[in-house]
Parts: structure tokens; sequence; C-alpha cells
């Protein structure tokens, strides 16, 4: 499955929103550099989950529901912060980069109350620039991007030109890691109108349009405008909207504190609610009150949510483009073979077939797969068959059923 990954300058609150998606031990502090290593967890996809539309109640084995409301794990990462010239070797240079190979989405955390310097450094709110810290990421990679090419650019203008070779072949070569493949390149050169046969006379304008275009084809980008507690975020955000960019408020602090109260179970709260309840007000100190009685008034009561949740959701659902899938082996009873009811869904590309499905389930139900069963409309399904958001499918291959 792709991976999101959390990247922005230092001490916009990366490491603070990674510590409350996935409630990991990380370090937090108000200085650069905080975060010297990436980071990985596991983290949440929420969704309404089919139970209550097929009224059943439900035995989730590889993820949670919880009223309704289904929990799916996935894993995302968080990288060290970017500061401008990061692909000369300034700043921590090339570690956040390298880790970046890995993340087929790109949540870019920005201070939208513009409280920090492009170096990260705590500055007075509203005098930073919100879109300024979105375009610094953006540029960075696409210079380290660009700097890989031109390392290897005159041996393959060599290959491409003595007919040795495809460019876009040659270039799938040197992106291999980076997830982006031959027809996305191909794609991007006609959609630029550059010539495939003669890259010599490619300017370095267009080079590097060439680069920028493939980052945002290949690693589409959300914006986590952080700090929405602070007045000044508004302003920023609109920034950030009229820039063009897709972008959720976000309060990553609120929602921190909100997961540990809910997991020491002193409030009531999933990710994603638009407000809690306190259980037990006698666990809670003054000042512990008083912070929550902050996050509902500046937060939950103004934006409706932290945006948290949101910006994974979107990260996955939208960037990435994946559904959610519930496999049973039993299309009457929703159950697996131990009787399980809607035991798992799994997340899967837009576009997938059931034989995609059961390959995801396991090799061998894959490569013996003979048809599915829609369990909702118990109807069969061929393997051309496009699944959609929330089907409930059963594999039927040679010798068993899943």
């Amino acid at each position: 499955m792709e991976l999101a990954g959390i990247v922005g300058k230092p001490n916009v609150g990366k490491s603070t929103m990674f510590a409350a998606m996935t409630l990991a031990p990380v370090e937090i502090a108000s200085y650069p550099f905080t975060t010297i290593r990436p980071n990985r967890g596991i983290t949440y996809l929420r969704i309404n989950c089919v139970c209550r539309d097929l009224g059943v109640r439900d035995n989730p084995k590889n993820s949670r529901c919880v009223d309704g409301v289904r929990l799916i794990p996935i894993e995302i990462i968080d990288c060290p912060g970017i500061i401008r010239q990061a692909h000369e070797g300034r700043g921590l240079g090339l570690k956040f980069l390298d880790e970046i190979r890995q993340a087929s989405a790109l949540i870019i955390v920005v201070d939208a109350a513009g409280a920090t310097d492009p170096d990260g450094n705590q500055i007075k709110p509203g005098t930073g620039n919100p879109v300024e810290d979105a375009r610094l990421v953006e540029e960075e990679i696409d210079h380290w991007l660009c700097d890989l090419l031109i390392e290897d650019w005159k041996r393959i203008i060599r290959v491409v030109e003595s007919k040795v070779g495809r460019l876009e072949e040659e270039l799938a070569k040197k992106f291999s890691g980076l997830r982006i493949n031959e027809a996305l390149i191909q794609a991007v050169i006609q959609e630029l109108d550059l010539n495939p046969t003669r890259p010599s006379r490619w300017s370095t304008e267009g080079l590097f349009k060439f680069i920028r275009r493939l980052r945002e084809r290949s690693k589409p980008t959300i914006i986590a405008a952080n700090k929405i507690d602070l007045p000044e975020a508004e302003d920023g955000i609109k920034q950030l909207e009229k820039a063009g960019y897709r972008v959720v408020p976000v309060s990553a602090e609120a929602e921190r504190i909100l997961r540990l109260a809910a997991e020491k179970r002193i409030i009531r709260y999933l990710p994603g609610d638009p407000d809690f309840e306190i259980i037990d007000d006698s666990k809670l100190t003054s000042n512990q009150k008083k912070a929550l009685e902050l996050i509902r008034e500046k937060v939950l009561g103004r934006w409706k949510s932290t945006g948290v949740q949101e910006v994974i959701n979107k990260a996955y659902f939208e960037l990435l483009n994946y559904i959610p899938v519930y496999p049973v082996e039993n299309p009457e009873k929703l159950t697996d073979h131990d009787g399980n009811v809607l035991p798992d869904v799994y997340i899967l590309p837009n576009g997938s077939t059931p034989r995609d499905l059961a390959y995801a389930i396991h090799t061998d139900l894959g490569n013996t797969f003979l048809y599915a069963i829609d369990a909702r409309r118990k109807i069969r399904l061929g393997e051309d068959y496009r699944l959609k958001w929330g089907d409930v499918i059963s594999i039927v291959a040679a010798g068993k059923r899943a």
C-alpha cells in the first residue's frame, strides 16, 4: 500500500501532528530540527462502517468499529524538517529527502498563523508567510529531483539520441525508487509538449518544469494549515486557498490532547468528532478543564473539528484515491470461516477488480480466482468488475471461498 509522508519546515507542528495521529512517543519542542530522523507510526482512516447499512453487528479483526465508525490502521511517515537550500546540504540536508522517496502523497504542515520564519524560528504571529512555507517544501523537493536527473542527464541524452534507448524508459529507471513509472513520464512529456527524441534541445527552464510537473503528479500534496487556535491563522488559510492549495485547517496540539484524554478514559472522543464528552469530571485538574474548554471554544466551536483526521482521510482517499472494500467468505451471513461478521476491510486503489482483492488477501486466492459475489445484491461478478466504495465481496476460487 502506498504511504503518505508528513513534511514541512521545522517548528510548524509536524512532530505534534505525528504524535496526535499515532500517539507515538516522539520528541516535541519549540526549536528547529526536533525530528532528526524519520518517524514511522500507525494511524487510522475513519469511515462509516457498512454494518449499520446492513443492519448487523460486526466483529472486526483487522480494524476497529466504534458505534458504526470503522477505524482502519495505516502506516504514515514523519520526515525531518526542511529549510531553504536543504537540497544543497543545509540543515539536515538529504536526510529528509531520502525518506520522501517512499511517500506517494505529501501532507505539508504549515504554520497558518505565520508564527515562524523560513528557518523555523519563532516570530510574532501574523508576520510569517504560510504560502511560502508550502512553496519552500515543494521547491526543495523539485531542486533535489532536478539534481538527481542532471547528474545523469548527459548519459541519458547520448543513449536516447543514439537510439540505444527510449527517454521514458531511461527516466523510469532513474526514478525507479520514487514510484515514477513510464506512463506518468510519457504523460508529462506530452502535456508540456517536450520532444522525447531530442532531449538535448530541452532548455534548463523546460527541464525544471518537467521535474516540477512530475513531482506534482507523482507526489500530490495537501496542506495541513496548523495552529488554528491562533486568531492569525484564519487569514493564513485564506492566503493558502487563494494560492490554489488544497487546504485543511488543523490544530495538531488540540488533537493530541483529545486523543490522550480519550486513551486515559477521561473523555469520550473519536478522531474526527466535532466535540467530546467528559466521562469523569473528578479526574480532571483545573488546568486540564481549562485546556479542554479552550479547545472546545477556539477549535471545535469555530472549525467543527481539529482537522487532523480529515487530513489523513483526504490524503488516502482523495490524493491516493483508495476505497474501502469488505471481503467475506459467506455472502449470506457476511462472515469469515470463524463466523466473524464483516471481519476485515481492505483499502484498495480505486479501479481495482475482484481479482485484485483476491490477491490482496492471499496470492493463492488470486491465482485460483474464478469469480466474486456481491453480498449486498447477491449477484455474481466477473473479474472485470470495478470495485466500489463499501462493496462487500465474497471471492470464489478453485476449491475455496473467501
